[in-house]
């Protein structure tokens, strides 16, 4: 059975609570811990590696870029880029599954870096569907529902009756 590995973004002094509840989401549910794997870079020892090149090769090493948008941009690494970013491109170049969800309703009140980034999630056309969430209740929530609806896209769980399977054509057949 396949593991999906979960890349965790999102500023980590801002968002330190949420990180952790999508952690823990994972690891307390029955359903979601026998299909997942979560990476937070918290969980690292220190090591003598560059932390950029880290958090790169991990984004390649996962299946999904979950970003968590708050209201901080992060800190500007020497390319100009916060590592949110970094592993946000990263994700899309590797063209890996992505889920952005994002904090609060008032777009306004983000740094201004985060706001271009969330102009291009929102484009109709190239952009990626996205949940808004105010606590790590909801936000929990809707992680659940988007791995969930993820498991069935991929055929490891369904919502068919059990007497249906799925025929090579994709349609149910009743057995």
């Amino acid at each position: 059975m396949k593991r999906y590995r979960i890349f965790v973004s999102g500023v980590q002094k801002e968002l330190k609570e949420e990180r952790f509840a999508v952690k823990e989401l994972i690891l307390e549910n029955s359903l979601l811990k026998k299909h997942f794997d979560v990476f937070l870079f918290e969980d690292l020892p220190a090591e003598s590696k560059s932390a950029d090149k880290t958090y790169l090769n991990e984004i390649n090493k996962s299946d999904i870029y979950l970003g968590i948008l708050g209201y901080e941009y992060g800190t500007k690494g020497v390319d100009g880029l916060s590592a949110t970013e970094q592993e946000f491109r990263e994700a899309i170049k590797k063209e890996k599954e992505i889920l952005i969800f994002l904090k609060g309703k008032d777009d306004s009140k983000r740094e201004k870096e985060l706001r271009e980034i969330i102009y291009e999630i929102k484009k109709p056309d190239s952009g990626y569907v996205y949940k808004r969430f105010e606590n790590t209740v909801e936000l929990k929530n809707a992680i659940f529902n988007s791995l969930v609806v993820l498991l069935e896209d991929e055929g490891v769980i369904s919502s068919f009756p059990f007497d249906y399977r799925l025929c090579q054509g994709g349609l149910p057949i009743k057995i």
